[in-house]
């Protein structure tokens, strides 16, 4: 039948009429499944757009359970989420997205955490007793992504309903408020906390932060005293392969020159440009981390950061170790790709549009004139993070469920 109906309409007629049908079925369903499900005062419920334990709401729920917050936390994950205590604490309860549980969780939750705009994606409004707080997934990022930068109308409805219906959304600088006024989150409450996610990157806790090291060495068996690069660029829309086109050797090679040690190359490229890359493109020794469920951790124990245009390169700078940008196509990519906010060469980051001139760019890395253009650049945004971020985040969460 469904192969009659596309070859009469056509595929892309009869997709549109089966998205429409979903859709319109899954409303129905949320409207008569929540009546039934009230709101519990100590739920929290944690929507992450990826499934896994990590980014802004990971901070949170660890932050909760750390302080021993009375609540049943929830967790939604995806098909193809990695279950288990290696990837989720014991005190998380994991359900599907889209299923029949998901959705009474979600209609009986107090409190529901997001990272993005998954609450419109899975058609849900809250309820007036629900409390919904929007973390993001960016921090300081060059790449717009509102409507002067997006073309994509279905997710800009979806992120207009979002902004419409968030209780409250967190920021970490005056700029991140200023981009939140101007697209989606016109008269949102915000609180100004710093990113949860951009703790690690600021603990003081040596013994932690060396635990951490050591267990990321164990999983992709790294020596103990090699030193750590990581390259991970965005996705291009056009799947050219080329801008990744990194001389791996020669990077080690003047790594070990301008720093010392041995070096190890870790790779992690964006879950859009996994699904085409090929990777006899790499030397047998470059490590590719991008199975590791929160880039917030690999942050904290690397040595040297490089990317293109992700504004990971931006959180990475609070620990003002060395970074670099390696933007072949820099100058189509504002143009052709996303438009930025900024040009990279307003970032501290030396900025590099081919293999010899990031090789050069590390040969003369100048480290006390990077950490002052660093801190330039934080203080020109209004940063406030501290390292403080979850705390206060979860002093807050207390008080919603405990109102």
């Amino acid at each position: 039948m469904n192969r009659f109906l596309s070859a009469i309409f056509g595929a892309g007629f009869f997709m549109t009429i089966i998205k429409k049908l979903d859709s319109a079925i899954k409303r129905l369903f949320i409207a008569l499944i929540k009546p039934f499900n009230p709101v519990q005062e100590k739920k929290i419920i944690f929507l992450n757009f990826t499934g896994n334990y990590d980014c802004n709401p990971k901070a949170i729920c660890q932050e909760i359970i750390d302080e021993g917050i009375e609540a049943d936390l929830v967790w939604t994950v995806l098909k193809n989420t990695r279950l288990g205590p290696l990837y989720f604490p014991d005190e998380v309860r994991c359900v599907k997205r889209n299923t029949y549980e998901f959705f009474k969780e979600l209609a009986s939750a107090k409190v529901i955490v997001d990272n993005g705009i998954s609450t419109t994606f899975v058609r849900y409004h809250k309820k007036r007793s629900q409390y919904l707080i929007e973390t993001w997934h960016g921090s300081l990022g060059i790449k717009k992504f509102g409507r002067d930068a997006n073309n994509d109308k279905s997710w800009l409805r979806k992120a207009a309903r979002e902004g419409k219906m968030t209780s409250f959304i967190i920021s970490n600088s005056d700029m991140e408020d200023d981009i939140y006024r101007e697209d989606f989150w016109k008269t949102t409450p915000i609180w100004k906390f710093g990113h949860p996610r951009n703790d690690i990157l600021l603990c003081n806790d040596k013994e932690k932060i060396a635990a951490l090291d050591k267990s990321i060495r164990r999983q992709y068996d790294i020596p103990k005293n090699a030193k750590l690069c990581m390259y991970a660029p965005t996705f291009r829309d056009d799947r050219d392969l080329r801008p990744y086109m990194i001389d791996y050797d020669r990077l080690k090679e003047v790594l070990e020159t301008r720093f010392g040690g041995k070096w190890v190359i870790l790779t992690r490229f964006h879950m859009r440009t996994k699904r085409f890359l090929k990777w006899n493109m790499f030397p047998n020794d470059v490590i590719n981390v991008g199975g590791y469920p929160d880039i917030q951790d690999l942050m904290a124990v690397i040595d040297v950061g490089i990317t293109d245009y992700s504004s990971w390169i931006c959180e990475y700078m609070l620990r003002r170790k060395p970074g670099f940008t390696f933007a072949t196509d820099v100058e189509n990519y504002g143009e052709h790709e996303r438009t930025l906010f900024f040009p990279l060469s307003a970032l501290p980051f030396p900025t590099a549009t081919d293999n010899d001139q990031l090789m050069q760019n590390i040969l003369n890395f100048d480290e006390k004139k990077f950490v002052e253009d660093c801190n330039a650049f934080l203080k020109d945004k209004g940063s406030v993070d501290d390292g403080h971020a979850s705390e206060r985040t979860a002093a807050e969460i207390r008080k919603l469920i405990n109102s």
